[in-house]
């Protein structure tokens, strides 16, 4: 196939180069035709010219010279009454013998009777003009009577008995105006061997002759008389300059050609020995387009395209098992991508050979996997691969020495024939993986319609949360937070609820999650914060803690707008602690700590809330330098029952005490586990057994009576 196809490629190549190696070749051929023509053609036109300009100036210059000397005084003076022979044999008569201007000069009389003639060497025979003119004679003649001009001369070629000539006829002026019978010049030039040798000179023509007309051609011009008869033919032999110069040109080309005929030659074998590269290039390009370059598996591409093939032609039942890795982030943090994308190309594997009975099985991104199952059986084939995928994942992975342990949440969704497009069934998928994720994860969930309806009462939350927040009725209740030491308020710690005045009922984890996942977190934040401070302005002497999202440090002007908004209420920033879960998913560690430092410089102070039901370290609490340690209330709960659990809350005193950070206990409700919880160390106490979250009316009335009790017990 590979063969054929370079064949294909090569004579898709090879014949383009043939017939544009013929096309310039007979292109260049006829260019140069042409070329030759038509410098055949300007030079035959010059060489025409130029013989038509030599009679033209031949014509000219004798019809000039016969008129100033018919005009002579000397000559009008030596002419009338009766010719002066001596001076006509003295001047016209040898006036030649210098630079040849004319072959014969006579004086001819009224009645054209030649009175006399001068050149022997050129003598008209039997002095008789009229039989040596022929023709012209008498048309010269005539028409020289019937001119009223005294200063008329005319010119004319004639074929005389002397052969080919030029001929200027003129009266000649006689001094007395009385005289009434007028003599006239007549001079003659023969066209003979000197004259054509001139006009030779001047052009590129050879082989010139004059003689009677015979034809006509593009090397012949036929010279007409006065009377616009043809008088006599001029003929020459151009020399084809054009022919001459292309002949050496062609000769050139043709060597120019076949060269480049080999360079399209050579351009084909290269061309060749590409072509089995590209093909090889081409098909790895077509595998590697539709194919996870990690893992080897089926890509997102790859399984869109078949979904829609499948979509298309209705087939009859599919269903897809969606898979994504649990703790996947942990390693790739822990042990650095380079464990993580061998520890995907294990589970890769894994997945492959578990889904050897699927349609196709590819890796989505990330750690994703989706498994497509057709058939009748589709989605217990679907569901029972889910099975055998988290069976897998029970051992961990040993990659060089690092012990990798990775569960899955995954969504089983079975095609539904009124599906709009093809990946609605991933995004069912999809969603039915969050919800495994979201009990518990490492367990398997199938696709049920009221997961959308769940999505939908999401959409209407979010709908509601921006009108919330657009209007600011976001309600905000403060819990106290009590001081160890004298177990008076220390400070109070915001709480967001959902107005009471809804029709709803949404709980503070779901609304900030929609929240966050609605990209409305950073107002949110921001409207929580604005509200505690505009209270806690009127608690001049306790600490103010606000819950913070891990998504609003990711926005680049957290820190400046917070700051913004504890200034514009006059608080001091040291009377304000932020608080974080430690549960949040922190995806920058970097960028968290440096958030961190940038609000600790301005005063603020950083709680970590929630400390021990999350993958509690000594790493991860030097890493962030918490100001303070918050236990969660699942720990507090069993100091009393259970002596492990105040091992862990005198553990974590102990580490708090050496990262100089302050211990609040949260959830105490009875007074035995305040009693506890003090002598173990915490700095701090909170929960149902001091005070419930109550409105900022209530926090004020509860301080000013704390105020009126010491003042009191002061007086007293």
């Amino acid at each position: 196939m590979r063969n054929l196809m370079g064949w294909r490629f090569i004579i898709a190549i090879a014949v383009p180069i043939l017939l544009a190696s013929l096309g310039v070749t007979s292109l260049t051929t006829d260019l140069l035709d042409r070329v030759s023509a038509n410098a055949d053609r300007a030079e035959s036109s010059r060489n025409r010219d130029i013989v038509q300009q030599g009679l033209k100036a031949a014509e000219f210059d004798l019809g000039q010279l016969a008129r100033q000397n018919a005009q002579w005084d000397e000559a009008a003076a030596n002419i009338y009454p009766t010719i002066n022979k001596h001076w006509f044999d003295t001047t016209w008569g040898s006036i030649n013998s210098i630079g040849k201007s004319y072959d014969i000069v006579a004086v001819v009389d009224r009645d054209n009777t030649l009175m006399l003639g001068g050149l022997a060497s050129h003598q008209v025979p039997n002095r008789d003009a009229a039989a040596y003119l022929g023709s012209m004679h008498d048309f010269l003649f005539d028409n020289l009577r019937l001119d009223r001009t005294k200063a008329a001369v005319l010119t004319s070629f004639a074929f005389t008995t002397g052969g080919p000539a030029v001929i200027a006829v003129s009266p000649i002026v006689p001094a007395d105006p009385v005289v009434t019978r007028p003599r006239y010049l007549l001079v003659i030039r023969i066209l003979d061997g000197d004259f054509l040798a001139r006009i030779h000179a001047s052009g590129s023509l050879h082989n010139l002759q004059i003689g009677p007309v015979k034809g006509r051609s593009d090397e012949v011009l036929v010279v007409n008389n006065l009377a616009g008869q043809p008088a006599f033919a001029v003929t020459w032999k151009d020399r084809s300059v054009g022919t001459t110069a292309t002949a050496e040109v062609r000769q050139k080309a043709n060597m120019v050609l076949g060269f480049l005929i080999l360079v399209m030659g050579g351009i084909v074998f290269v061309c060749w020995r590409l072509i089995q590269n590209i093909l090889s290039n081409e098909e790895r390009a077509l595998h590697q387009a539709v194919h996870d370059h990690l893992t080897e598996l089926p890509n997102r591409v790859a399984m869109v395209e078949k979904l829609k093939s499948m979509h298309e032609s209705r087939s009859a039942s599919y269903a897809v098992a969606y898979a994504d890795l649990d703790g996947f982030k942990e390693i790739n943090d822990s042990f650095g991508h380079q464990v993580g994308d061998r520890l995907l190309r294990a589970v890769g594997a894994g997945v492959a050979r578990l889904a050897s009975k699927s349609t196709m099985a590819c890796r989505m991104g990330g750690d994703e996997f989706v498994v497509l199952f057709e058939g009748a059986k589709a989605q217990a084939m679907a569901s029972e691969f889910a099975s055998h995928l988290l069976r897998f994942l029970v051992r961990p992975f040993d990659i060089d020495g690092r012990i990798a342990s990775v569960g899955a949440s995954v969504g089983v969704a079975l095609f539904d024939s009124q599906d709009p497009d093809e990946l609605e069934i991933l995004r069912r998928a999809d969603i039915a993986m969050y919800k495994a994720k979201a009990a518990g994860r490492n367990r398997t969930c199938v696709y049920d319609p009221s997961f959308d309806v769940e999505r939908s009462e999401g959409q209407a939350i979010v709908a509601e949360l921006i009108g919330i927040i657009e209007r600011k009725t976001l309600d905000i209740v403060f819990q106290p937070v009590i001081s160890a030491q004298n177990m008076k308020v220390s400070g109070v710690e915001a709480l967001a609820r959902w107005p009471r005045g809804s029709k709803r009922s949404v709980t503070p984890d779901r609304f900030v999650t929609i929240a966050e996942s609605a990209g409305l977190i950073d107002d949110l934040g921001e409207l929580v914060l604005d509200k505690a401070c505009s209270a806690a302005a009127a608690w001049p002497d306790i600490r103010l803690t606000v819950n913070i999202s891990a998504v609003q440090l990711n926005n680049p002007r957290f820190v400046e707008r917070a700051l913004a908004i504890i200034e514009s209420h006059h608080i001091p920033t040291r009377r304000i602690e932020f608080e974080i879960t430690e549960t949040s998913l922190i995806r920058d560690s970097a960028r968290v700590k440096q958030v961190f430092r940038e609000l600790q410089r301005h005063g603020i102070k950083i709680a970590l809330d929630d400390f021990g039901t999350g993958f509690s370290s000594i790493g991860y609490l030097r890493t962030f330098s918490f100001d303070r340690i918050k236990i969660d209330k699942s720990i507090v709960s069993k100091v009393l029952s259970n002596p492990a659990e105040l091992a862990i809350v005198q553990g974590i005193l102990l580490v708090a005490r050496g990262l100089s950070a302050e211990v609040t206990a949260e959830g105490v409700e009875l007074d035995e586990e305040a009693a506890v919880l003090k002598l173990a160390g915490c700095t701090e106490l909170q929960g149902y057994h001091f005070h419930k979250p109550m409105p900022a009316i209530e926090v004020t009335a509860l301080l000013e009576g704390a105020r009126s009790l010491s003042n009191l017990r002061t007086a007293g």
